[in-house]
């Protein structure tokens, strides 16, 4: 059986003027993001320049899916976001941030495994034959050792 096909309203939405559309956008087509198409609109959010909100919860979404899929996004965002510091613009805070608060349940004992497994993911990317990704990932893994 086939999977159902991102909705058009969350691709629409991805480009939204209103940030609150955006991050919902983000939020939904995450679960798309082994799509080459969606991946590219999910990288933009992850470095959306209007509202870092919308960087969070595009982040957040991905780490959910706790997949290789998910974590190359945000490992791939890393270096970029790196880049806009010299704009000024805090987006590695913010995906940072979102790792943060993806891993605290587990870090406070009220979840198991989830540390576990992204470490696995991060481990796995590590090896990836981008250099920037693999790099990325490393720092990735870093970010989970509070």
């Amino acid at each position: 059986m086939r999977a159902p096909a991102p909705p058009p309203e969350a691709i629409t939405a991805a480009n939204s003027p209103d940030w609150s559309a955006r991050a919902a956008a983000g939020q939904q087509l995450a679960a798309w993001a082994d799509r080459d198409d969606i991946a590219d609109i999910l990288w933009r959010l992850l470095l959306d320049r209007g509202n870092t909100a919308v960087v969070e919860a595009t982040c957040l979404a991905l780490l959910r899916r706790n997949d290789i899929h998910g974590i190359r996004l945000v490992a791939r965002a890393i270096p970029a976001a790196e880049d806009l510091l010299n704009a000024r613009l805090d987006h590695l805070d913010h995906l940072h941030d979102a790792v943060v608060n993806y891993l605290m349940p587990d870090w406070l004992g009220q979840v198991g495994g989830i540390v576990d497994d992204f470490l696995i993911l991060c481990n796995a990317l590590a090896q990836d034959p981008y250099p920037t990704t693999a790099t990325a990932a490393r720092e990735l893994a870093g970010w989970a050792r509070p």
